[in-house]
């Protein structure tokens, strides 16, 4: 992957920026995206259905925190441990409150996909609206990836690849944005 590059826009129509993917990693990291998005809806589609929040337009979910620890990094609970706890709190919170956070997650992936286009382009072009998506989309698959003990030593070291060089594009976009 090159870096990130900034490009000013004409007529104040605010900064672009660009980079060219190896075909591999352009693979990589759509089927990383489709991986992350395929787990969240799942995790949405899951949520018991709460009729009276339905009849009120309110969104619920789960109350529970996911089992799968890689969903337990995309989506934490809300205490902290040390905070006074409620009981419940963070269940109602969760309930109120996943959805919505794992609509935001999807259409920050969405972003990479619509960015790599329909036919798994190489090259990248995003304004700067979408540069901030692209990064918390980078992020979540950081999470989503990190830490996972199961796998031999080899399975391991290309986990620790794939980090590294997502949190090289990351940091990439980001050094473009900041100037």
């Amino acid at each position: 992957m090159e870096q990130w590059k900034r490009k000013k826009g004409l007529m104040r129509s605010g900064a672009k920026f660009s980079t060219r993917f190896d075909p591999l990693e352009r693979e990589v990291i759509g089927d990383l995206t489709a991986t992350v998005s395929e787990a969240l809806i799942a995790r949405a589609q899951s949520a018991p259905k709460d009729e009276f929040a339905e009849m009120m337009g309110l969104s619920s979910g789960h109350s529970e925190a996911p089992e799968d620890p890689k969903l337990r990094r995309l989506l934490p609970d809300f205490e902290m441990e040390g905070d006074e706890e409620f009981e419940g709190d963070n269940g109602l919170l969760r309930s109120l409150h996943e959805n919505d956070i794992i609509k935001a997650k999807l259409m920050n992936l969405q972003v990479i996909n619509e960015a790599l286009g329909p036919t798994g382009g190489v090259d990248v072009s995003i304004d700067e609206d979408e540069a901030h998506r692209f990064i918390a989309a980078l992020n979540d698959m950081r999470l989503y990836v990190s830490e996972d003990d199961r796998g031999g030593e080899s399975q391991v070291q290309d986990r620790e690849t794939l980090l590294d060089w997502l949190a090289f594009c990351q940091d990439s976009l980001l050094q473009a944005m900041m100037g």
